[in-house]
């Protein structure tokens, strides 16, 4: 039986679970840098409010939302939702509840909800994820640019 999946806006008193699960998502990101533990929290810090700040900036209208997982944190979704396409900005899900399927069934509702609403859903995954790569494209995401750094996806509004 699949677990219970709800999601919750998120709001400040999140900010704990939002860094504690920044830190457990890009960990291996910051694992060659040789720095002090102190200094490297220091560091992973400054980049959860850096992205927090440029999300604010470039989607202020997205919603925030935290994953619920039989009523537990386990991740969050931030999505832009405009007249013309949904952007998935981020998705984040901790370690121990990835690969359970709670990405599949947050990435499936949100095209439900596009399709309904007949605008694309569009994203970006870094390169370096293929894990998250291989989810999008079997979910029916195609691949419309990459870069180094990202590859730039976009799901149709119909099947």
């Amino acid at each position: 039986m699949m677990p219970s999946i709800t999601l919750r806006k998120a709001t400040e008193e999140d900010r704990p679970f939002l860094f504690g699960l920044f830190q457990a998502v890009r960990m291996a990101d910051f694992a060659h840098v040789p720095l002090p533990p102190a200094q490297l929290d220091m560091l992973m810090r400054m980049q959860f409010e850096a992205q927090a700040v440029g999300y604010r900036a470039q989607y202020p209208n997205a919603d925030h939302e935290i994953v619920l997982r039989e009523g537990q944190p386990a991740g969050r979704i931030l999505v832009d939702r405009a007249r013309t396409e949904y952007h998935l900005v981020d998705i984040s899900l901790a370690p121990a509840h990835q690969g359970q399927g709670t990405g599949t069934a947050l990435l499936a509702g949100l095209i439900a909800e596009a399709r309904q609403a007949g605008v694309p859903v569009r994203c970006s995954v870094a390169t370096n994820n293929p894990g998250s790569l291989r989810l999008h494209r079997r979910l029916g995401f195609h691949v419309v640019a990459q870069d180094p750094v990202y590859y730039r996806l976009e799901c149709p509004p119909t099947p």
